[in-house]
């Protein structure tokens, strides 16, 4: 499925400016550096929760993130980067847009065609992938890689981790790499894993960042899992949750993705934004 280069389509436009906000972050910090005010924030953010990584739109006239002069975080190294319940969820600069695409894939014959349109588009993913599936079919890392994409372990089997003993999540982990090893000699997942369902628990942490990982979540779920899921739904939730530093989390190609995709990107870079890897993201000043 081919994914053309921006085309002309009605209002692909945003009528403001996206923001996620900083664990820590005040509303009245953000108002400041956008030069407008708190209730002029809440009147277009009518069900604002304050949550950390959540997405806020900032009212027109109000200067866009990439232009604030006021104190942003400060990320040195990993450890800094914000870690919720599902692993790290928003990139180093929350402030450029400057998004991540990232797929958690096993094994699908469409799969191939989207790492080359996107290539085509010059576009760089991340794609974690299951390592039964890869034992299976060793060409799909070839299909990454040779399109300039990024791998990361999405685990073996996509077990809940949550019921799976150390040494059971340390094979899953191993098992992925030694597949995909053994598929495109020189290649790794490492460093980046992001666990199935997202389920992540203190044990599983401890033990995923002991085999050498670190784990990565999203900013913006697609929901393209979802049974009878449409294009046009997959559209509009990216659309209206998307932020500068997000990862955007999607799967395997399917009809739903398929149709929605050409029409995100189309979007996102008529609106000023760029693409990046998730190492690219997460990596400070890169």
């Amino acid at each position: 499925t081919a994914l053309p280069s921006p085309a002309a389509e009605a209002n692909l436009s945003l009528p403001e400016e996206a923001y996620c906000i900083w664990p820590g972050e005040t509303l009245s910090a953000i108002a400041a550096n956008a030069g407008v005010t708190v209730k002029a924030i809440l009147a277009v953010n009518p069900r604002y929760t304050g949550g950390a990584g959540s997405t806020i739109h900032l009212p027109p006239g109000s200067l866009p993130p990439a232009r604030w002069v006021g104190r942003a975080q400060v990320v040195a190294t990993s450890g800094d980067l914000p870690f919720g319940i599902s692993g790290i969820y928003l990139g180093a600069d929350n402030r450029a847009k400057r998004v991540a695409l990232s797929f958690d894939i096993g094994f699908r014959p469409e799969n191939k065609a989207l790492m080359e349109a996107l290539a085509a588009r010059g576009i760089r993913a991340t794609f974690f992938v299951l390592g039964a599936a890869v034992k299976r079919h060793p060409d799909m890392i070839a299909d990454i890689l040779n399109n300039g994409h990024e791998l990361g372990n999405h685990s073996f089997t996509h077990d809940d981790m949550q019921y799976l003993t150390a040494s059971q999540i340390r094979a899953e982990l191993q098992n992925t790499e030694d597949a995909v090893q053994a598929a495109y000699p020189g290649a790794t997942t490492k460093p980046y894993f992001r666990a199935p369902y997202g389920a992540i628990n203190a044990a599983i942490t401890r033990v995923v960042e002991g085999e050498g990982y670190q784990i990565v979540a999203w900013t913006v779920d697609s929901h393209d899992w979802q049974e009878h899921v449409t294009g046009d739904e997959i559209y509009e939730r990216v659309t209206r949750l998307v932020c500068p530093g997000a990862i955007i989390a999607m799967h395997d190609a399917n009809p739903a993705n398929q149709a929605a995709l050409p029409r995100l990107l189309d979007f996102l870079e008529q609106n000023g934004y760029t693409f990046a890897t998730v190492s690219e993201l997460l990596t400070p000043n890169r």
